[in-house]
């Protein structure tokens, strides 16, 4: 698998597991007998934290700068100018 298709499953498999996990968290909290109106929210609820998933990893994954939390020393020019090991 390349690095992108990896990165984009990645993200896909957040997107689902944060809506299953809000979908049941919404149900465990919606009291009974719920209505057509409780699954609603609870739907609206749980599309809108996995939209915003979807959102956030993709920039945290995809439009990042490559050295945002660590920045990479340059490298060392040996005695001839030729980069040292």
């Amino acid at each position: 698998m390349s690095h992108s298709f990896r990165r984009a499953l990645a993200v896909v498999a957040a997107a689902i597991g944060v809506f299953t996990l809000s979908v049941v968290v919404g149900l465990q909290l919606a009291p009974e007998p719920r209505t057509q109106l409780d699954y609603l929210v609870i739907g609206s609820v749980a599309t809108f934290l996995m939209l915003g998933t979807v959102f956030g990893l993709l920039l945290a994954v995809w439009l990042k700068p490559r050295n945002f939390l660590a920045r990479r020393r340059p490298k060392e020019t040996g005695a001839g100018g030729a980069p040292r090991d």
